[in-house]
């Protein structure tokens, strides 16, 4: 290799070796440049300047909670009593007999006027005075069940007048019956018989004045 070590640089090889360095220096930029300029922030207006992106709405206000449902009172219901069948035209339960001479004489015994006692819609009559008091104490005891409606006829879904006359005493509980034959049937299952009075005394009661 040749040896140039001695040679000096004249002011023209200054001059074309600056402009080497100025080519050399550009094409470093060119190789760079997309990079440094995609790195460097737009600051000029143009079609490719990016939007900056619009703020994100609020959320909506929370829905207040609803008010709070009224507190009812609780009403207490009485069970309806319906009157005792009584004789329309007289107004006497049981047409005048003694309630209490059922269980005591084992037999129906006319009362008296003069010892007469309102209850449940109707007059009641009593054969003595100890009838009457012992009544007055406990009228459900002695009192028809089924407020003196045929017992029978009640399981069967109907109401019907009893005769007073036509009873029996099951269970400590007097029940009167339409006919003889109502009561026949009655003792042939008296607690079934029972149960299904019971059962359909509540819906047909409400028929009662």
């Amino acid at each position: 290799m040749a040896d140039f070590s001695g040679i000096q640089a004249t002011p023209w090889l200054r001059e074309v070796a600056g402009c080497f360095r100025t080519f050399a220096l550009a094409g470093t930029l060119l190789v760079a440049g997309p990079a440094v300029w995609a790195a460097e922030p737009s600051h000029g207006g143009g079609h490719g300047e990016t939007k900056p992106a619009a703020p994100e709405p609020p959320p909506p206000p929370e829905k207040p909670p609803p008010p709070p449902l009224p507190k009812l009172e609780k009403v207490e219901t009485v069970p309806r009593i319906p009157k005792v069948f009584a004789d329309p035209l007289t107004g006497l339960a049981l047409g005048g007999l003694d309630p209490v001479a059922f269980f005591t004489d084992g037999k129906p015994i006319e009362g008296r006027q003069d010892l007469e006692l309102d209850w449940r819609g109707a007059a009641w009559r009593f054969a003595n005075e100890g009838n009457q008091a012992a009544f007055k104490d406990a009228p459900e005891i002695y009192a028809p069940r089924f407020s003196g409606y045929c017992a029978f006829q009640l399981g069967r879904g109907f109401l019907a007048e009893a005769a007073p006359n036509v009873w029996v005493i099951f269970r400590d509980r007097l029940y009167l019956f339409l006919s003889p034959a109502q009561r026949a049937a009655f003792m042939l299952d008296p607690d079934g018989a029972v149960a299904k009075a019971e059962a359909a005394w509540p819906a047909l009661s409400r028929q009662l004045p």
